[in-house]
């Protein structure tokens, strides 16, 4: 069963982030990017970019009350999951790593 996280006892700022980040995260895409993944990747990145770590980066992404959840709550519990798990994974390793992949920025 889903809890938020402030029933959680956990508050997350989102103050970091841009205005524009703050909307997609609250509104979902709505035509920004060609896609709701792209939407998601740009999200995550936002965020890694802003020094969140993974924890809060699945606190976005999974909460029912921001609009960029929408494709995590259309998928299956345990594929939902592991695809979101991926996906994040993915967007920690290209922060990490600079945007050309390679340790470039």
């Amino acid at each position: 069963m889903y809890q938020a996280p402030e029933d959680l006892g956990l508050r997350l700022t989102l103050s970091l982030l841009p205005a524009k980040v703050h909307d997609l995260i609250r509104n979902g895409n709505r035509g920004e990017y060609p896609n709701r993944p792209e939407a998601s990747e740009a999200v995550c990145a936002a965020m890694f970019q802003a020094g969140y770590v993974v924890a809060e980066v699945w606190i976005v992404m999974t909460d029912p009350a921001n609009g960029i959840s929408e494709g995590f709550f259309e998928e299956d519990g345990e594929r939902a999951e592991t695809h979101l798990e991926q996906s994040i994974s993915e967007d920690l390793k290209v922060a990490e790593l600079g945007e050309d992949g390679n340790g470039q920025r």
